[in-house]
């Protein structure tokens, strides 16, 4: 198979995929909690977020982004330095440009003109290049991963999908009338009063009192990541999916556009 090293990097990306997936499943990064406070009579509902186990994902995450960059630059050294001499190897990297205005002066400067004229338009239809019509996917696995250097990209839990009807199904006291709430946003989402609660029912005891309990609700929390300057908000593991596509499908056409004396095997 064509670009071996760098479609390696891409099956390690998603076997991160299916960790992350799994990890998610078995040990959320978010949940959605229900406490009681006995001697109150006050309860609430709150969004909790469990350290140790976003941490395991996020590190993953981070290694997805840095194995999807490295694949690209991988295929892409191959690509070119052999049609380039050996003190030119320092400038060759994937192009990536900050505007579509500098995409042709990037692409020259990191030699793609040295393969072919079919190469070179392969880089430009995949445009690599931040702002309005940009390869929005492709850009943020070059961003996070300059990001990921100094600070890990941290998913968010997604609360949007939580209704009252779930909730009044686990926790029959629960305000009646909230149809259009949100959840998750606040230290405590909805707080009312109650009484005569089922001990067995409360969850764990928040220690070091004896009077307030949490318990851990079954409704769906979903993983999402978050980029506000590029207004996305979007499901962790269809992200890295769709990545680790669009990366794939780059080498593809780059493979298909070099000369055939350079095809990479």
């Amino acid at each position: 198979m064509n670009f071996r090293i760098a479609m390696y990097k891409i099956e390690r990306a998603r076997e991160l995929i299916s960790e992350i997936n799994l990890l998610q499943a078995e040990s959320p990064a978010y949940t959605y909690c229900l406490e009681t406070d006995t001697q109150k009579g006050q309860r609430a509902t709150f969004a909790k977020k469990n350290q140790i186990d976003l941490d395991k994902l996020v590190i993953r995450c981070g290694d997805v982004f840095h194995n999807l960059r490295s694949a690209l630059d991988q295929a892409y050294f191959e690509s070119v330095t052999p049609h380039i001499p050996e003190s030119s190897f320092g400038a060759i990297q994937f192009p990536f440009s900050k505007a579509e205005s500098k995409l042709d002066s990037t692409i020259q400067s990191r030699l793609a003109h040295k393969v072919s004229d079919d190469f070179v338009e392969v880089i430009r239809q995949v445009k690599p290049y931040s702002g309005s019509g940009g390869n929005l996917l492709l850009n943020l696995i070059h961003e996070i991963n300059i990001i990921d250097k100094h600070k890990l990209p941290i998913p968010v839990g997604d609360f949007t999908r939580i209704s009252s009807e779930q909730l009044r199904a686990q926790i029959p006291d629960f305000p009646e009338g909230m149809v259009d709430c949100g959840f998750g946003c606040n230290g405590r989402d909805v707080v009312w009063n109650g009484r005569f609660f089922d001990v067995k029912l409360l969850g764990d005891i928040v220690p070091p009192t004896n009077t307030l309990f949490h318990k851990n609700l079954d409704v769906p929390v979903g993983l999402n990541f978050s980029f506000p300057n590029e207004r996305y908000f979007e499901p962790v593991i269809e992200t890295l999916n769709n990545m680790a596509n669009e990366v794939e499908r780059i080498l593809n056409l780059m493979s298909e556009a070099l000369p055939k004396k350079t095809k990479i095997l």
